[in-house]
């Protein structure tokens, strides 16, 4: 907006001309920020860590606070916010309250993300071209130098694009839809006893909170605590007189498979109907199979696995692999022709069937696809949820 000051215009004229304009701007400011509220900075908080609690993003409180660089806020500072924290001293104790997370979140991007965690000779360049990004965007998105030094685990933000092919990340688990809560670290409090008494995830926490180390919190930290993810609420599960567990919640998609290592099944679901269920061998104590939750993200009928060492004597070499289904990097469900211990752990990591039972799973499991090559899920198309859990 522009103002022509002409030359007939007096002092007086000027002055009531600069009042209206100011008054538009902040009439504008004020209509960014409608329905929302104003957050007092505290010690120890951050940008990401408010972003968090009020279910918005850096970008929108930098936009209506007008913060050129986010790791520039002061404690005491009012900052204009999208929402508030629902309730005051609700929760598991006094200083807890509940963000409602079913509510749709307001963000000022339709772009679709996810994180990922960097693996070793991983660099911005790299994972910038492994998800169709610039270097300059991803720098963008997680708030960091381009030509920092990416660290092995390091949380990123990728934009996950139609088509984009992807192995899941340990640390894509999947939470309950909920409540995370606002937790006040009081003194003699550390992390890990703060995320045991809500019964969720140290690392999922300190992601969530920007937290690099658990050392660092502080008495008076606000910590954003979020949900258990069903893994960890499964762990916890009964065995029911029928040979199920009873899960308390169940995920609110079509088809998913729950793996029970420590009765050795899996069960096949559509909602909470038990469709089908199977005895497994899975890994040994010396090669255990990853707990989480994940999606297949992988498929082939058939393929060689090899693996292990000569000289330590635990090399092998498998043809015709059949019904195989990679859920984490390399970690299958698949057919079993060299054993038949099933229900007692005996993989090296991986969850064998019978071949009749695997390719049942192979089949019914989403996304169906042809008995030729490989196939790879994405993005727009993912595959079936996979819980494994004690």
């Amino acid at each position: 907006m522009s103002i022509q000051i002409g030359r007939g215009m007096n002092h007086w004229q000027y002055s009531v001309m600069l009042a209206v304009v100011m008054l538009f701007c902040v009439t504008t400011r004020s209509a960014l920020a409608q329905g929302g509220g104003v957050h007092t900075v505290a010690a120890g908080e951050t940008l990401t860590a408010i972003a968090h609690r009020y279910q918005t993003d850096i970008n929108t409180l930098m936009r209506l606070n007008a913060i050129s660089d986010p790791s520039l806020i002061r404690v005491g500072q009012v900052l204009t916010v999208p929402s508030s924290v629902v309730g005051s001293g609700a929760g598991r104790d006094a200083s807890v309250g509940a963000i409602d997370l079913t509510a749709p979140t307001p963000t000022a991007s339709v772009e679709s993300t996810r994180i990922y965690i960097a693996l070793p000779g991983d660099t911005l360049s790299t994972i910038a071209a492994k998800f169709r990004t610039s270097t300059a965007r991803l720098a963008e998105m997680n708030q960091r130098s381009p030509s920092a030094l990416l660290h092995v685990g390091e949380a990123l933000r990728v934009p996950v694009s139609q088509g984009t092919t992807f192995a899941p990340q340990l640390g894509e688990e999947i939470p309950v839809a909920g409540k995370h809560y606002v937790h006040v670290v009081q003194e003699g409090e550390t992390l890990a006893r703060i995320v045991n008494a809500y019964g969720t995830s140290l690392r999922r926490t300190l992601e969530l909170n920007n937290i690099a180390d658990a050392r660092q919190v502080k008495p008076g930290q606000r910590i954003v605590v979020p949900p258990p993810s069903f893994a960890e609420i499964f762990a916890n599960a009964p065995m029911g007189k029928n040979g199920v567990p009873e899960y308390p919640v169940i995920p609110t998609e079509g088809k998913w498979i729950s793996v029970d290592l420590d009765h050795q099944r899996l069960y096949a679901w559509e909602g909470n109907k038990l469709l089908k269920r199977f005895a497994i061998s899975s890994g040994k104590a010396k090669t255990p199979t990853v707990t989480g939750v994940f999606r297949i993200w992988a498929k082939v009928s058939s393929q060689t696995m090899q693996g292990g060492s000569r000289a330590a004597g635990d090399y092998y070499n498998l043809p015709n692999v059949q019904w195989v289904q990679y859920f984490y990097r390399d970690y299958a469900l698949h057919g079993a022709y060299w054993h038949n211990k099933f229900g007692t752990p005996t993989s090296r990591g991986c969850i064998n069937l019978t071949n009749s039972d695997a390719k049942w799973l192979f089949d019914w499991a989403s996304p169906t696809v042809s008995y030729s090559g490989w196939h790879f899920m994405d993005a727009a198309n993912p595959g079936t949820l996979v819980i494994v859990h004690r």
